[in-house]
Parts: C-alpha cells; sequence; structure tokens
C-alpha cells in the first residue's frame, strides 16, 4: 500500500514539472524582444578590391622572351649616332661646295658680257661659264621654234617658254636660246606678228641679244621622253632640242629686258617692205594676208624709232606676245646648314639616350632572372 501511494506522489511531481515547464516556455513567448537597430549604413561593395600587380619576376622572364627585338632596336640606338655623325660631316663639305658655287655664279653675273665666242664652240667648258652673260650678233631660226611648257606665271597665268635657236653671224652651229615667256594664246606665230611690238615679239634680220649660259640637268628615266618630230618639249631636254633643231648643245637664257629696240624696228621694216614688194616671205611664220594698214601699225608709228631708253609694261609683253626674259640671278638653294645642324642634333641626343640606356641596366640575363625569383620567394615567406 505504501509502494502504491510513493508511485502516485511520483507521478504527480513529473506532472507539475512538465506543467512548469509549457508555461515558463509560453510566458517566453509572450515577453517582448529587444530590437537592435544599426546607427551606421555601410555598403556591401568592396570599393577598394585587391589588383595583382606586374612583378619584378614577370618584367624580368617578358625582358628574357623578347631579347631579340631588344636586341635589334639596340642596334638602331648603336647606329643612330654613328650613322648620323657620318651625315652630318658630309653636309659639311656640302655646304662648302654649294657655297663656293654660289659666290662663283654671283661673280658671274657681275662680269661684263662675253662679246665674241668661237665658231667652235665646245658644250663641255659650258658649265664652267655658267649664268655667264654673253652678248652675241645673228638671227633666230623661227621653223625651229619649239616651247617649254607648260608654264605658270606668279599670278597664275597659262603659258610656255620659247625655245629657239639663234644662228651666229661668225659663223659655227646654232645655240639654243630660251627667248622667254608667252601666254597659251601667243603660241601660233601669226597672233604676234601683227601688233604694235611684233618688232620684239619676232625680230627679223641681224640682231644683238644678252643672254645667259645655263646647265639643265639630264632627262631621268622617271621623266616624259620627248615625241620626235613634236615642237611642245615638257622638261628642258637639250639633246633632244638639239637633235631636232641642228643646234649646239648649249643651252642659253635670254636677259630679262623690258626696253625698246628701234633697230629691230628698223630691220622688220625692212624686209615687211621687201615682202609686201612681191618678194616673199620665208615661211608661214611671217604670213601677214591682207598689206592693209593696221591700228597697231599706226600705234608703232607714233614710237621715235631712235628711242631705245623706252620701257614697257609686262602686261603689254604679255598682250603682244613679246617673250619676257629671265631676271638673272642665282637660281640654286642653299639649305645644308639646316641639314647639318638636324643631323648633328640627332646624332647628340641619340648617343644621350643610347649612354642612359646603358647606365641603367636594361639588359637582363638568366642571373638575374634567377636572382628575381629568390627574392620574390623570399617575399612570399
Amino acid at each position: 500500500m505504501s509502494f502504491i501511494i510513493s508511485l502516485g506522489i511520483g507521478a504527480l511531481r513529473n506532472s507539475r514539472g512538465n506543467l512548469f515547464k509549457t508555461s515558463k516556455v509560453a510566458l517566453q513567448a509572450f515577453k517582448p524582444q529587444r530590437q537592435t537597430i544599426r546607427s551606421v549604413k555601410t555598403s556591401t561593395v568592396d570599393w577598394k578590391p585587391i589588383k595583382s600587380g606586374t612583378t619584378d619576376l614577370a618584367k624580368k622572364e617578358h625582358q628574357v622572351k623578347h631579347a631579340k627585338v631588344r636586341y635589334f632596336f639596340l642596334s638602331l640606338m648603336i647606329a643612330m649616332p654613328v650613322v648620323s655623325f657620318i651625315l652630318g660631316c658630309w653636309q659639311v663639305q656640302r655646304l662648302d661646295w654649294k657655297s663656293k658655287l654660289i659666290a662663283r655664279t654671283e661673280n658671274s653675273l657681275t662680269l661684263p658680257p662675253l662679246e665674241e665666242l668661237p665658231a667652235d664652240l665646245d658644250p663641255n667648258v659650258i658649265p664652267e661659264y655658267e649664268y655667264r652673260k654673253i652678248k652675241i650678233r645673228g638671227h633666230f631660226d623661227y621653223e625651229q621654234e619649239m616651247f617649254l611648257g607648260p608654264r605658270k606665271r606668279p599670278d597664275g597665268e597659262l603659258g610656255y617658254l620659247v625655245v629657239c635657236p639663234f644662228v651666229r653671224s661668225n659663223g659655227g652651229k646654232p645655240i639654243l636660246v630660251e627667248r622667254g615667256w608667252i601666254s597659251k594664246e601667243k603660241i601660233v606665230p601669226s597672233t604676234r606678228s601683227s601688233g604694235y611690238l611684233s618688232h620684239l615679239a619676232l625680230p627679223k634680220g641681224e640682231i644683238e641679244i644678252v643672254a645667259m649660259f645655263r646647265v639643265m640637268p639630264p632627262r631621268s628615266y622617271l621623266q616624259y621622253s620627248h615625241d620626235e618630230g613634236s615642237r611642245l618639249f615638257f622638261i628642258p631636254d637639250v639633246a633632244a632640242m638639239a637633235a631636232q633643231s641642228g643646234a649646239l648643245p648649249i643651252y642659253c637664257q635670254a636677259v630679262y629686258d623690258m626696253s625698246d629696240h628701234p633697230e629691230y624696228r628698223r630691220n622688220n621694216e625692212k624686209l615687211n617692205a621687201s615682202e609686201k614688194g612681191g618678194q616673199g616671205g620665208s615661211g608661214w611664220f611671217f604670213s601677214k594676208g591682207k598689206s592693209t594698214s593696221t591700228p597697231a601699225e599706226n600705234m608703232s608709228s607714233l614710237h621715235d624709232d631712235t628711242d631705245s631708253t623706252l620701257e614697257y609694261l609686262q602686261s603689254e609683253f604679255v598682250n603682244e606676245g613679246v617673250p619676257i626674259g629671265t631676271v638673272p640671278k642665282v637660281g640654286f638653294k642653299n639649305n645644308h646648314l639646316q641639314y647639318l645642324v638636324t643631323w648633328f642634333a640627332l646624332s647628340f641626343f641619340s648617343a644621350g639616350l643610347l649612354i642612359y640606356s646603358l647606365a641603367k641596366g636594361r639588359s637582363s640575363s638568366a642571373d638575374k632572372v634567377i636572382a628575381a625569383k629568390r627574392t620574390h620567394m623570399k617575399k612570399m615567406e
């Protein structure tokens, strides 16, 4: 009986304990919980990520892989100061040569003209007399008149240079004379033979001209060759001009002269009178058609045929087809001083860059790569 009573008391105690625990859990469920409030908001993005940079080891390995390229550029750096220094020394020699050439030609322009040329003039000696003025007597062979161009004047007007063989009075073969520039509208001789300046455009008979010797560069393989028999030349091919006209390969340029020549007018008047008298002309260049007085002839009669000081305007020469000669001045350009300064400066700076590169020790080797690997391993320990 006592045993039964003890079992009942134990069961009652267990039930009370379970009931107490259940009530305690229920009370905790109804108990208000404490909330945590953040006072500072932080971003979830990492604005400073870790970046992997190029290490010394990677640089050394890159240098070893590109050793050939590095040696190639090193060779260029070594060759540059040497080659530029040699070119600078060469420009010093060129400067001395060009200065002497300009001085010699300027001196030739100041000398009085040569008045007598030998009949058997040697073309090989002409380079020694370039830019030397000459005064020769004879007449132009208009049947062999040639044109060089086209050429533009400074104002943009298009025209051609007239080249005509000049038959010397003292004998010998003719020489080529560049008379000057004419507009493209005055190429046909008939447009130049009827104006009041026809005695200057197409002087007839024996006259005296002043010209200067010139040496023209030979035609290169890249330039157009001349069409045989054509009067038009694109470049001053002296050899082809001489062969076509039967003249010596000697090229002269008529000196710029805007003054009148009364003796030219008298010669033209005499020859024109003989042509009108029925003797006929010497070629199609001087054919004038009907013999009637023109306004140009009336204007020509107003000028005094003894006034040699009269000068005309360039516009008059252009309108009447009178060739405008060449101004006697040296046409050489001397830029060798700028060239030698450029080459020596390039040699100096390239030599400094080479010394700087060698002093910095940019050339790598296997030992440097191994040393860099050891240093890198020590940093990782």
